[in-house]
């Protein structure tokens, strides 16, 4: 059962105050706002006083809405008995950590202000959520090839590669650093690798900061100039919240259209998980309408972001 409860009577918000009920489990304005923070990172939103009123309350929405959605499904992972192991975190989490220099990681949540045990513990349920989909949702291991040739023919641009570039980075903590590097970069005494290996901080340092060939198509918004470079040119510092990054390309490969042989097991994957999803969806709905939520608009729409 869902149901909204609203009142023209004055409430006062505080942390503590509550928004809405899971159950017999209590949704605070605090844990409102943590997931807000989320959001904001996710949608890339640096100033949260830039957005407009409606786009406020969209996000109240959106990050009530998640926890009602995780919290339901948590209950139902602990009735279906599925867990999280301490292995399975750490594998996890390394698989984050390992794309950061020592406490680079944290750093970047703490510029961010999210506390760090909110994190771990979000990382967690997340986890947790997902073992429990794929668990009650099991995807199919075969595909029907001539379902997979249809959908290949229909989604061709979907299987093509676009331009790929080859390039190898330095990143360094401070302006100041960026032009000790170009001025070694302009004596041309070392070359760009040994140079990354002298200075960058990145985690590829040791290889030389090689990052191998990536698509275009899929670097983040923040270095979308390098992909402007030609081959062997050296771009201009880059400033991001890890700090400041030189890139060079050393190779470019031309977009390439992918054959239906090269594309089967994508196509095999992206059809298994539309089924899970379907069926997900159509489950999740079932249980937000038998279960026993309620939701105070009139304390939604007074909170401050």
């Amino acid at each position: 059962m869902c149901s909204c409860f609203n009142t023209s009577k004055d409430v006062v918000i505080s942390g503590n105050t509550v928004i809405a009920e899971v159950g017999d489990v209590e949704i605070t304005v605090d844990k409102l706002l943590n997931e807000v923070q989320f959001l904001l990172i996710k949608f890339r939103v640096s100033n949260k006083n830039n957005l407009s009123d409606n786009e406020k309350m969209l996000l109240k929405i959106k990050a009530l809405n998640l926890i009602i959605r995780n919290r339901l499904l948590l209950m139902e992972a602990n009735l279906n008995s599925v867990s999280i192991t301490q292995e399975e975190y750490d594998k996890a989490f390394r698989q984050i950590e390992s794309g950061y220099k020592e406490d680079s990681f944290w750093e970047y949540m703490k510029v961010r202000n999210i506390l760090p045990h909110l994190w771990k513990h979000r990382f967690e349920n997340n986890l947790l959520i997902n073992k429990f989909i794929n668990t009650k949702f099991k995807l199919k291991t075969l595909g029907d090839e001539k379902e997979a040739k249809k959908y290949y023919e229909s989604h061709k641009e979907q299987f093509k590669k676009s331009r790929m570039l080859h390039a190898i980075h330095i990143m360094v903590s401070t302006e100041d650093e960026t032009k000790v590097v170009f001025k070694a970069i302009k004596s041309k005494n070392k070359t760009f690798s040994q140079l990354a290996r002298i200075y960058s901080s990145a985690s590829e340092a040791s290889g030389g900061d090689n990052l191998g060939y990536f698509e275009v198509d899929q670097m983040p918004e923040e270095f979308a100039s390098i992909t402007k470079l030609k081959k062997n040119q050296i771009s201009e510092a880059i400033k991001t919240p890890y700090g400041y990054h030189i890139f060079k390309i050393i190779d470019i490969k031309a977009p390439k259209q992918l054959s239906f042989v090269e594309s089967r097991d994508a196509i095999f994957e992206i059809i298994s998980r539309d089924e899970q999803s379907n069926v997900f969806k159509k489950w999740l709905i079932d249980l937000k309408n038998n279960s026993h939520i309620i939701i105070n608009e009139n304390v939604l729409s007074k909170v401050r972001l």
